[in-house]
C-alpha cells in the first residue's frame, strides 16, 4: 500500500461522526500528491477484510463526498446506490430536496485548519 494512500485513510480516520470532507479538500491537506480522484481511487481500494490494517470498516469512506455536497458513490455498481447516503443520515446529516448536504453545516472545518500530519 502507497504511503499517500496510507495519509488519506488516516485523515479520513480524523473525520468526527456528523462531519465530513470533500475529495478535493483532503487533496489540498495532501499537498496536491494526489488529485481528488486519485483521493477517490484511494478509499475505493479499502478492503472489506478486518484483518488488513485500513479496511472499509474502520476508514469512515462515507465522509467524503463531492465538492458539490452529494455523495458520489452511486455510480458504483458493488455498493447498493443509496449507502453512502443512508450511512450519512445514520451520522444526523441531513440531504435537502437536490441531495446535496449544506456543507456550511456539515464540512469538518477544525481538520482544515488543524497543522498536524494525519
Amino acid at each position: 500500500m502507497s504511503e499517500v494512500f496510507e495519509r488519506v485513510y488516516h485523515i479520513v480516520q480524523a473525520i468526527p461522526r456528523g462531519k465530513v470532507l470533500t475529495y478535493g479538500l483532503i487533496s489540498q491537506m495532501l499537498g496536491g500528491r494526489l488529485s481528488a480522484q486519485g483521493v477517490g481511487w484511494a478509499l475505493n481500494a479499502l478492503s472489506g477484510n478486518k484483518s488488513s490494517r485500513f479496511h472499509s470498516e474502520n476508514v469512515p469512506w462515507q465522509r467524503v463526498i463531492n465538492a458539490k455536497g452529494m455523495v458520489s458513490t452511486n455510480r458504483r455498481g458493488d455498493l447498493p446506490p443509496d449507502l453512502q447516503r443512508r450511512l450519512l443520515e445514520d451520522e444526523g446529516i441531513v440531504f435537502d430536496e437536490s441531495e446535496r448536504i449544506d456543507l456550511n453545516r456539515y464540512l469538518w472545518k477544525e481538520g482544515l485548519s488543524s497543522s498536524e500530519e494525519p
